[in-house]
């Protein structure tokens, strides 16, 4: 197993570096990280007065892998692999976790959440967009195990991969996991034509969340806990690990046609611009999936 963390040298940076550094220790994987300097598209405009172009990605190279490295000793992980490369960033930060091997990604979070109104910034987003394999985003240098990982579920086929995942984490990291099925409002054409079958709504609901961890052989755990709430999704799944105390959110999309990637799904593009944890989300294609 391997884990790797991308950093741009920055603070959130550094979250990704020291939290995927704990993760990957505590696994026994190993640990990789990624710089990737844009430099390929710089105009030839911006390059300082006197300095010669031809010099210049090498000089930007060379203080990416210093900042980098630096890192790494500060996350105690100074035995980490180091992949330092020039482009464009989402896609080589993916390349390299699949020329890595890479389990898990981690990114850091949105330096200014409050302003960006977004747990994770343009990069991260992008890298969200293309991935085949989970991303965590980092929302602080984390360096104490996960102590309790709330799954949001929606019983689509992508919820058993997210419950695996979830247990992967909470079983490595000896926490509790807690899968979260949110029972949506019907639309107002659907609820005139389903009367008064809430109840009966409800009780589907329970029996499809029960084959779900039953399909993920998560039935029996006494580390698992399972729970509905009503509403709308993002702000349940919010709410829920708001009054839980949870400290990862773990969700999934749904496949890699156009709109997916433009939006990662709407629940989950909720929970990454309005919540403040760290949050791990798993697509519904993962790593060797592909055909």
């Amino acid at each position: 197993m391997s884990i790797l963390a991308a950093t741009d040298g920055s603070e959130h940076g550094l979250g990704a570096v020291v939290t995927g550094a704990a993760l990957a220790e505590r696994a026994g994987a190993e640990f990789h990280i990624t710089t990737v300097v844009e430099v390929l598209l710089v105009p030839p405009a911006y390059i300082p007065p006197g300095v010669d172009a031809a010099r210049y990605e090498p000089d930007f190279i060379r203080e990416a892998r210093e900042k980098a490295t630096e890192q790494a000793r500060e996350a105690g992980a100074a035995t980490a692999r180091l992949h330092v490369r020039a482009g464009f960033a989402p896609q080589l930060i993916n390349k390299v976790a699949e020329e890595a091997g890479a389990e898990l990604i981690v990114v850091g979070a949105n330096p200014q959440p409050a302003r960006a109104r977004s747990l994770v910034g343009t990069t991260g987003r992008r890298v969200l967009y293309l991935a085949n394999r989970p991303v965590l985003v980092a929302s602080e240098a984390r360096r104490e195990p996960f102590r309790r990982v709330l799954a949001a579920v929606d019983l689509s086929e992508v919820s058993q991969a997210v419950l695996r995942n979830a247990w992967s984490v909470a079983r490595a990291e000896g926490a509790e996991l807690r899968a979260l099925y949110v029972l949506e409002p019907l639309p107002m054409m659907l609820a005139r034509v389903a009367g008064d079958k809430e109840e009966e709504r409800r009780r589907y609901g329970r029996e499809q969340l029960a084959w779900v961890l039953e399909a993920a052989d998560l039935v029996g755990e006494e580390a698992v806990g399972a729970y509905i709430r009503q509403g709308h999704a993002g702000r349940e799944i919010l709410e829920e690990a708001q009054q839980w105390n949870a400290d990862l959110i773990v969700l999934g999309t749904h496949g890699f046609n156009f709109f997916d990637r433009l939006l990662l799904g709407s629940t989950s593009l909720y929970v990454l611009r309005h919540g403040q944890l760290a949050t791990l989300v798993v697509p519904g294609v993962q790593s060797g999936e592909r055909h």
